[in-house]
């Protein structure tokens, strides 16, 4: 665990933890820096602007630069190219980590056009912390196959090589903070691991450990001025993440909680070492009008009594509580997803 950006979280008023998930359906770039900067301004994160450019979907932001990657913007989708010289790419692309070329494997404005607006707009602001995120390995490799349509999850060499590569679109963004006087958080959005032991996701528990691990190793030996966390808006095996090495762990507590209080053993271990629950306490894909702050501070109440009902005091949750919606608020209207944004916040204002 980062001690020191751990601690610095920690002496935060649980009230002001509050951040995002990140994608977004607003399509002003400073309209929408702005709104997260007043929801959010502890923790502000940096936006997925989806419904702007479909290059900002999570399966295209990240693929700039990566080995025998081709991209395809109207399946919005990112295809393992077998025409490149598979030896001659990742030959290039090693020769680009190993000498920790960070540059290479910016982001550039067109793929994530929020990050910079962003960066320039904390610099002024007493916000300690700036959040960004990236696809974790197992859904970009879940999502990323041949003509075949065979994952390349499978293939260890591409795998490994696409899990440094989401390492450093990581650590390019978290140095990017770090210049701006700001303590990075960085998330990997893990969707896909909803259907862990599934025939969806027909992936070992074993390899799905190895590669995050191996996610969260690379970035540990490169920087440990960040705290590192994942998110599954789904039930997953809980173990396998909090197991990671990661200091946050991202759920959404409004559909799932009770499925993450089956682990409670692992829960007070990762707490006691000074791990955060990041609670999705609004609901984004379940969303409905006209839900008010009464009925959901309810739901969170009940979900923290399940939790007691398990031996994991409230006293001891509240001390590591993140507050977030479910997930992230691409696809919702653009008045759903602000209000999403305030009931967020208000909710945040109740926890004693």
């Amino acid at each position: 665990m980062n001690k020191k950006a751990s601690e610095l979280l920690k002496d935060i008023n649980k009230n002001q933890r509050v951040t995002g998930i990140g994608s977004v359906p607003f399509t002003d770039v400073d309209e929408t820096c702005d709104l997260i900067m007043r929801y959010c301004p502890t923790i502000p994160y940096v936006p997925q602007l989806i419904k702007r450019d479909p290059r900002e979907n999570m399966f295209l932001q990240f693929s700039e630069n990566l080995p025998c990657v081709i991209e395809d913007y109207q399946k919005k989708q990112s295809f393992f190219d077998e025409t490149k010289d598979r030896e001659k790419s990742l030959a290039e692309f090693y020769d680009y980590v190993v000498h920790d070329c960070y540059d290479y494997f910016k982001i550039t404005p067109k793929y994530l056009k929020g990050f910079y607006p962003m960066i320039e707009k904390c610099r002024g602001k007493d916000n300690p912390f700036i959040k960004v995120q990236v696809t974790g390995p197992i859904t970009y490799l879940i999502s990323l196959t041949k003509k075949d349509k065979q994952s390349m999850i499978f293939d260890d060499e591409i795998a490994e090589a696409i899990t440094i590569g989401l390492a450093m679109k990581g650590l390019w963004q978290v140095e990017e903070v770090i210049k701006a006087g700001k303590i990075p958080i960085l998330f990997f959005d893990e969707p896909s691991l909803w259907g862990l032991g599934s025939a969806y996701l027909a992936v070992s528990d074993e390899k799905v450990s190895f590669l995050i691990s191996s996610l969260i190793d690379f970035i540990r030996e490169r920087n440990k001025n960040l705290l590192l966390g994942i998110h599954c808006c789904g039930n997953t095996n809980w173990k396998i993440i909090f197991e990671s090495g990661v200091e946050i762990v991202s759920f959404d507590s409004y559909s799932f909680g009770e499925k993450l209080a089956l682990y409670p053993e692992e829960i007070k271990h990762f707490i006691q070492k000074g791990g955060f629950l990041a609670f999705g306490v609004t609901p984004t894909s379940e969303y409905k009008e006209g839900i008010s702050e009464d009925e959901l501070y309810s739901k969170f109440i009940s979900i923290l009594e399940e939790f007691d009902k398990k031996g994991i005091s409230s006293d001891l949750i509240l001390e590591s509580i993140i507050i977030t919606p479910a997930c992230g608020m691409g696809p919702m209207p653009q008045e759903n997803a602000r209000k999403v944004l305030e009931l967020t916040s208000a909710l945040a204002k109740r926890i004693k």
